[in-house]
């Protein structure tokens, strides 16, 4: 009934992952001082006794967390995610917590019209120095009601932040949110994996070219090999520039996946970006806007109004 706390000299996600499935509750990095192995032998300590704990409602108050993927620069992955938490914050009436973990050129407090006073940078700083303080408290408020956990407002190239960290975050946050959203880097890296291991569902971004859908094969073919079922992964084609590419049964073809969403090519995404307003705010009519709600209406089981449902059956949109 012990809990059981790891310490390796070893970091790798390979790792990590091996130690957590083989029944470990934490897993931290030497060197450690003597406070931060207490705290991984509380958080291992923690774990237990909430799993033991017979309250069902303790067990299920795990939000849903959702990865959005872009193994490649310009597919549009922190315009779904920032309007995606919009969405689901506005149709679900929930709380719902957006974290930017484009560590160097995060943009999803930009892209809000948000001006954090703390960012990741911050908590990170505070954890280095052997705090451990709830993240919420590094949280951002937007006008729709969301919060937003914001990258560094300047890039930081020192800042150690690894897979561990991701874990921490949104076990954090998924116990206080009904919706976790992460927008990941533009690359296929350890924190972009992490995010993946973590998640309820991932959305991988592509757009119709050739290069864009040979990266996300990639990913794929990866995340196979990690034992990473394909129901949790969405495939999220986007048309940033008005460019067609290959269809979405060429897609499906080449990647393994059938094409969840289609978000058509729109305007007023990139005016909105620049104006730090969501599109799903500025024009929930707007054809982008009208599939990200869509998204947000999966995600959170919220029935679509029936002539909506009439109108989309007849092809309007």
């Amino acid at each position: 009934d012990a809990g059981l706390a790891v310490l390796s000299s070893l970091g790798d996600l390979a790792t990590i992952r091996r130690v957590m499935n083989a029944g470990a509750h934490d897993f931290a990095t030497l060197p450690l001082g003597d406070d931060e192995i207490r705290e991984a032998t509380l958080r291992a300590y923690d774990a237990v006794n909430s799993s033991n704990d017979g309250d069902e409602s303790a067990k299920s108050a795990t939000g849903t967390v959702l990865s959005v993927v872009g193994p490649r620069g310009g597919v549009g992955k922190t315009a779904v995610a920032s309007n995606l938490a919009v969405a689901l914050s506005s149709e679900t009436g929930t709380s719902v917590a957006l974290v930017d973990l484009d560590l160097l050129f995060g943009s999803a407090a930009v892209a809000l019209g948000v001006m954090p006073a703390a960012t990741i940078q911050d908590w990170m700083h505070m954890r280095a120095s052997g705090h451990t303080e709830p993240v919420g408290r590094y949280l951002s408020n937007h006008r729709d009601g969301l919060k937003l956990f914001a990258a560094p407002l300047e890039p930081d190239t020192e800042l150690n932040f690894g897979a561990q960290d991701v874990a921490d975050i949104v076990s954090d946050l998924s116990s206080t949110h009904e919706f976790v959203v992460i927008d990941t880097p533009p690359s296929f890296t350890e924190v972009t994996a992490a995010a993946i291991e973590v998640a309820s569902a991932t959305l991988l971004m592509t757009t119709g070219d050739i290069a864009s859908l040979r990266a996300v094969r990639h990913v794929v073919q990866t995340l196979r090999t990690w034992g990473i079922e394909d129901e949790k992964l969405r495939l999220v084609r986007n048309s940033p520039v008005p460019f067609r590419g290959a269809s979405d049964e060429e897609m499906r073809e080449a990647i393994g996946l059938e094409v969840a969403w289609s978000l058509p090519h729109d305007r007023d995404v990139f005016k909105t970006t620049d104006l730090g307003v969501s599109v799903v705010e500025s024009n929930s009519r707007s054809p982008f806007a009208r599939q990200v709600t869509d998204m947000a209406h999966f995600f959170g089981r919220v029935k679509r109004p029936e002539s909506q449902q009439r109108r989309r059956l007849l092809g309007v949109f």
